[in-house]
This record gives C-alpha cells, structure tokens and sequence, in this order.
C-alpha cells in the first residue's frame, strides 16, 4: 500500500508548505565543493585505516557473520522504536500513531545521516512528513525541537554514564568522584541552558538571524510566519508538562542503552564478546567521535577511526574496532536506504503542490 496519500487541509499550514517542496533539489552552492572536499578526505582516511588494519583480517572478521549478518538490524530497529517512543510523549494536541512516528524517524534520520548538517538536515522533514498525514505544521516542528531536545539531553547522560564505567574500568578509585560529578553537572547545565533558550524565544532569533543570512530564501520566510507560535507552545510544554518531558528523556535514554546492545551483539558474533560494561563505554565513547565528524558527510573515516581509539584504550585490537564500526556502517546504509525509499514515496502530489 503506499504512503503517498492526499495531504489534508490543516488551516494554513497546508498553504504554507505548499510554498516550498522541502524534497524539492537544490541548487549547487559554494559549499557543495566543500562537502565533496570533506568526503574525499573521509574516503582516505578509512582507506588508510582498512590498510593499517588488514584488509584480509578484516574480511575474516567480517565473514564469521555469515548467516547472523542480519541479527546486526535488530537493536538499532528498537532504538528506533524507543525514540519513536520518546517523541510521541511530546505531543499535546494530537496523538500520532507509533507506526507513522517510526516511519517519519527512518526518513529524518536518514537525511540526518547522509548530509552534514550536524544532524540537523533532517528535522524539518519530520514535521512535513507528518503534515501529510494530518498533523499541523506548527504541532510537528514543535514534536521535532522537543524531541530532539530530549534526546540530547539523554544522550548526554548517556555518554557521562559511559564516562563513568570507563574510569571504574580503569581502577581510577577517588579520583573519579570528582571528574564523575564535574561532568553530570556540565550535563546539566547544558540541560538547563537547551530548555531555558527555548522558553525565551529560541525559535524567533533563529528565525530572524536565518532570514538576515538568507533573506530570499523560502523557509526562513516560513519558519519567522510559525516562530512566535512554536516559541509559546515549547514555554507551554515546559511549564505544563514537565512529566511528559521527562518521559521523552527516558525513552531516548533506553535507545541509548539499546545501541550499547547492538555493540554487545555485534562483538559476539564475530567471535570476540565483551561485557556489557565495555559496551556502554564503547557506544557512549563513540558519540564524541561522531560529534568531531558532524560536518564530514556520513562521518565517513571519522567514525572509524574513532572505534579504533576506543578499543584502543580499552586494551582491546583496534582492528576490532575498525571491524565493529564497518558493520554498524552496514546497518547504518540498510536504514538510510529504507529512509530514503520513504521519503521518495512521501513527495507531495502535485495537486497538493
């Protein structure tokens, strides 16, 4: 059955996106150069790392799968389900189904994936997927900033969690009392500081700084129209339903942890286990390294070598890593395909646009 139905007319919202097809390709810029540039770079780099390692004793690693290698789809396909989850407890007025959330999720994150945009290309048509299914724009953009807000702040418990378990790995006794208790209240006050911004008007200084660097372009005309709107309905959610929010923290969280299994299972099937403590350190380690990538395309290379370091530093091979993190890339393009099929049977119909 496609996904490809006729969008309701949800007051102006409709109007509005009808303004501008967010699918729609756009025209070449000066920094496309740049992008192409990075992920030449990023194609080096894990090329010389696949050399450092062993191609052939990559391949042998790779090759004990054998017929477990789609066992590997399974955690990030609950981790998904779980932020699923965690968005859906950030609506108000409207209560999606978990099926459309996941599906939405599978497209957003695949642009998230594949675009250097710190992660962030991909919001946007998370809120116009749902549009097409009756949820007005302003509800949808709003979902997407709460939830993203919830799942940062759960993936920086996350990592201070695996920081934690590293240094009571490393037998680091008192001293991690105080590194430990230095970095929660760090989480914290980025915490604060992410929902503070938002209860003062974040949405319309974005806005208005957007169309000051891009005064001709469409979105940021949109986005400043909707600005004033999201900002009171984020100050409302905060002040009215703080339960709820800390609800959508908790799902992102579990998601997290989900990704420390796909690590577990990952290692076990080709043939090295490690504990689930070192899998947490692992998969919370890793979200710095990603973090340092956020502007290569896929984090190509950066990704890779960033397990190598970690297994490194956990006194394991690091072409374990290298191995590790090629199979999570393989799971990585499964999906960012499937997202991609999504969206191409998401574009608008040309009667709606």
């Amino acid at each position: 059955m496609s996904l490809s139905v006729p969008a309701p007319d949800v007051s102006n919202d409709h109007a509005l996106a009808a303004a501008s097809d967010p699918w729609s390709p756009t025209p070449p810029t000066s920094g496309s150069s740049a992008q192409l540039a990075l992920a030449g770079l990023g194609l080096v780099l894990l090329g010389v790392l696949i050399y450092q390692a062993g191609p052939r004793q990559l391949a042998q690693h790779l090759y004990v799968l054998g017929w477990w290698a789609p066992v590997i789809f399974l955690p990030y396909a609950l981790s998904s389900a779980l932020d699923a989850a965690g968005w859906r407890a950030t609506f108000v007025h409207f209560r999606p189904a978990l099926w459309l959330l996941y599906l939405a999720r599978l497209a957003g994150e695949a642009l998230n994936s594949i675009t250097p945009t710190a992660y962030l290309g991909g919001e946007p048509v998370k809120a116009f997927v749902l549009q097409r299914f009756g949820i007005p724009l302003t509800e949808g953009a709003t979902s997407v900033i709460l939830a993203k807000t919830a799942l940062t702040i759960a993936q920086i418990a996350f990592v201070v969690f695996g920081v934690a378990l590293f240094l009571i790995r490393r037998d680091a006794g008192v001293a991690t009392v105080p590194t430990v208790v230095g970095l929660v209240l760090a989480g914290i006050g980025v915490a604060a500081i992410l929902v503070v911004l938002q209860r003062r008007g974040l949405v319309a200084f974005v806005a208005r700084a957007t169309r000051c660097l891009f005064p001709r372009a469409r979105l940021a005309a949109r986005l400043a129209k909707r600005a004033p709107e999201i900002d009171r309905r984020l100050r409302s959610f905060y002040g009215a339903r703080p339960r709820a929010a800390a609800a959508s923290v908790a799902f992102h969280f579990a998601g997290w942890i989900t990704g420390a299994a796909e690590v577990f299972a990952i290692m076990m099937l080709i043939g090295h286990p490690v504990g689930v403590g070192d899998a947490i350190v692992i998969e919370a380690l890793a979200q710095p390294a990603r973090l340092a990538g956020i502007f290569v395309p896929g984090t190509l290379g950066v990704q890779e070598a960033g397990g190598m370091v970690i297994f490194g530093l956990l006194g394991l091979p690091p072409e374990l890593g290298l191995a590790m993190m090629l199979l999570k890339r393989v799971r990585e393009v499964g999906f960012n395909l499937l997202g991609i099929g999504l969206l191409t049977r998401l574009r608008p119909h040309p009667a709606a646009s």
